[in-house]
């Protein structure tokens, strides 16, 4: 069983509400770096981070990160799927370090941010079924907020080589492919 994994080490703040339950210091902020991924089955995308005093916290959900102060993400806007359980793999893609990105949220709003890592399931029904298949990216908005998305929600940007126009009419594989 997985549940816990690293992540590449990755600077940042917590808000300060959720050290205090949510009951007080709303729109403040504590330096932290994350450095590890927690999954739990239909729970969002959390994280293990240490802050700057020594204390280590762990569950901090996606939607209480950032990279920087900024106004707060909705939870619904932080990340498409909840985990799918306990089994995943934590990876970070050379080709796509630090590559901008554009987000399409289920507001329909456009984010732009840059990629930091990707979690992808393993060992559940949905991660290996061909339609169903979802890993989250971890995007770091360049407002501030910390997003984990699906390949279908996300448009990569190059500019030495890639000119952004995915083609609408794609449609998700639904097969499975094996030779025996």
């Amino acid at each position: 069983m997985t549940l816990v994994a690293d992540t590449p080490y990755t600077e940042g703040f917590v808000r300060r509400d959720f050290l205090y339950d949510e009951a007080s210091h709303v729109g403040e902020f504590v330096p932290c770096v994350v450095f590890g991924f927690r999954a739990e089955p239909a729970r969002v995308p959390m994280f293990q981070v240490m802050l700057d005093s020594g204390a280590l916290w762990a569950r901090v959900p996606i939607h209480k990160l950032c990279s920087k102060p900024c106004e707060p993400l909705a939870l619904e806007q932080s990340s498409w799927w909840d985990s799918y359980g306990y089994e995943f793999a934590v990876h970070s893609f050379a080709f796509l370090k630090n590559m901008t990105v554009t987000a399409m949220g289920r507001d329909k709003a456009i984010r732009k941010g840059k990629y930091l890592f990707t979690v992808d399931w393993m060992k559940t029904g949905w991660s290996e079924t061909p339609d169903q298949h979802k890993n989250h990216h971890v995007i770091a908005l360049d407002d501030g907020p910390w997003i984990a998305y699906p390949n279908n929600r996300l448009v990569w940007h190059d500019p030495s080589w890639i000119e952004p126009a995915p083609d609408k009419e794609w449609r998700t594989p639904t097969r499975s492919y094996a030779v025996e």
